[in-house]
């Protein structure tokens, strides 16, 4: 019996240890992570601190460059989806623009030459293509939350959200709420500047992989993706490419 008892716990022993390891381990490596972020950021003049948000860590860096003030923020924690555990990432960055458009727009992004949708709906849509749309809409909604936050998916009401008619956006498939008043606002030098950025080697928006979504909504420019942030040079891109679109 005692031999049973033994050849029970044991592995159990085992695997608690094993386990206890791993996670000092992981918590020491996150801890030396973050000293090179906080260096890297104070070296730039910028301040970096961490916090938890409930099965989230959050970092948050926050500076000025070229005279734009912004925050960004990463969570990175785990989720349910599917009955399994799953690793979640979120980054969002975001500034007070010189002047922002009318009523929000939204760029989302999209694999080069596939910036139009397969299927839009026309004026005189069926009863069954506007239940479609209103799905679509709700859906978005909740994707808005999470990409940018519920502050700023409050903000937008994606089911009157409608694509701009006649204009291509590199990278990206453009909606908004006033899409005539869009149209003019983004040819006001925003579009040559997001056209720029995606076609520049080295952009966070250049790569077609983790390129982030891009939301201006009152005076605040936003840009968010669900890539983890690895290194500063991370947060260098994104900052670089949201004061770009901030300047615009």
């Amino acid at each position: 019996m005692k031999l049973l008892f033994l050849s029970v716990l044991l592995p159990i022993a085992a695997l608690a240890l094993v386990t206890i390891w791993l996670t000092r381990k992981q918590q020491q490596a996150l801890a030396l992570r973050e000293a090179q972020w906080r260096a890297a950021a104070e070296a730039k003049g910028w301040a970096f601190d961490r916090e938890t948000e409930g099965a989230f860590q959050l970092m948050r860096w926050q500076g000025t460059t070229n005279g734009v003030a912004w925050t960004l923020e990463y969570r990175r924690g785990r989720h349910r989806s599917g009955g399994a555990s799953r690793r979640a990432h979120r980054t969002r960055w975001w500034a007070q623009a010189f002047q922002g458009p009318s009523a929000p727009v939204l760029c989302i992004a999209m694999n080069k030459g596939q910036e139009q949708p397969a299927s839009q709906f026309a004026q005189g849509e069926s009863a069954l293509a506007a239940l479609a749309r209103k799905a679509a809409g709700a859906a978005l909604d909740k994707t808005l939350d999470i990409y940018f936050g519920q502050q700023a998916g409050r903000a937008v009401d994606a089911r009157r959200l409608e694509p701009l008619q006649g204009a291509t956006q590199t990278g990206y498939f453009v909606l908004a709420e006033d899409a005539v008043a869009a149209t003019h606002w983004l040819q006001d030098g925003r579009s040559a500047q997001l056209e720029a950025a995606v076609n520049a080697p080295g952009s966070a928006l250049h790569a077609d992989e983790g390129r982030p979504w891009v939301l201006w909504v009152g005076r605040q420019v936003m840009l968010a993706n669900m890539r983890p942030v690895t290194s500063i040079d991370d947060v260098t891109r994104l900052v670089d490419a949201g004061v770009a679109l901030t300047n615009a």
